[in-house]
């Protein structure tokens, strides 16, 4: 959580922003929207160390996810590089993950990478969703993100309830081409106190048999000490009702 320093969302904006080369790069109507954020907390997003030859190199992504004042959620995404001269790190900021991939492929590639780094995030892979009706079809829903299997594995390993999904679903997702992260709408704050955070986020993959498989992520920090938590859920109902079972036993309302 965003508690380094005692720091308010307002101030870490500040911070992300300033030590950015590229502050211009986050849209105005994104930062009209994150005036009112009321949490906020930072994840390590991707690394890339290069060792040899020498000197080495560092490349970090971050995604800094920001807790609004009417309960929905916002991101950005940071990246963080030693600068071509040695002299320290660089920074970048952006309010779209694509610009940010393509900005760590052009890190990547000065760090002497050759083709499309690994772990890095890949092109979209189309998928289209068809209904029981001949020539008819859902919206396509696209997959950006690569190293899915992975994902995965981190995503399961970190879940913290009894009831999470198993080594079966591991072994399925280890087929996964790509993956794609949607934050639900609801449950939401309650309005008497800013300081809860709840939000669920939907896990797509797609695998490599062309079918799609979702599992659904409860973060939470409603732990008695405020540590946030991780819960994750193969149906989005399970998911809300874990929310709001959570809510009740601390005499909150979503």
């Amino acid at each position: 959580m965003g508690d380094k320093g005692h720091s308010t969302p307002a101030h870490h904006l500040e911070e992300l922003l300033a030590r950015a080369q590229n502050p211009f790069d986050v849209r105005d109507e994104v930062l009209a929207r994150l005036r009112s954020a009321v949490m906020f907390q930072v994840e390590l997003y991707g690394w890339r160390h290069r060792n040899s030859p020498p000197p080495a190199l560092r490349c970090s992504s971050f995604r800094h996810v920001f807790l609004l004042a009417d309960g929905s959620s916002l991101l950005l995404w940071e990246l963080c590089y030693d600068s071509p001269d040695g002299r320290g790190e660089l920074y970048e900021v952006y309010d779209d993950a694509a610009a940010l991939r393509r900005s760590e492929h052009r890190v990547h590639r000065r760090m002497g990478e050759e083709g499309e780094p690994e772990g890095a995030g890949r092109a979209a892979v189309p998928f289209d969703f068809l209904t029981g009706a001949p020539g008819t079809a859902y919206p396509r829903r696209e997959y950006p993100e690569g190293d899915s299997a992975e994902h995965a594995r981190r995503l399961l390993r970190r879940a913290e309830n009894h009831d999470r999904p198993g080594e079966e679903t591991l072994r399925l997702l280890s087929t996964a081409l790509g993956h794609h992260i949607l934050h639900v709408p609801g449950p939401r704050v309650h309005s008497g106190d800013c300081q809860v955070w709840c939000s669920v986020y939907e896990h797509a993959f797609l695998l490599a048999d062309g079918t799609e498989v979702s599992l659904y992520e409860l973060e939470h920090n409603m732990t008695g000490s405020g540590r946030l938590a991780c819960e994750v859920y193969l149906d989005e109902s399970v998911a809300d009702q874990a929310a709001h079972r959570l809510a009740r036993e601390r005499g909150l309302d979503l």
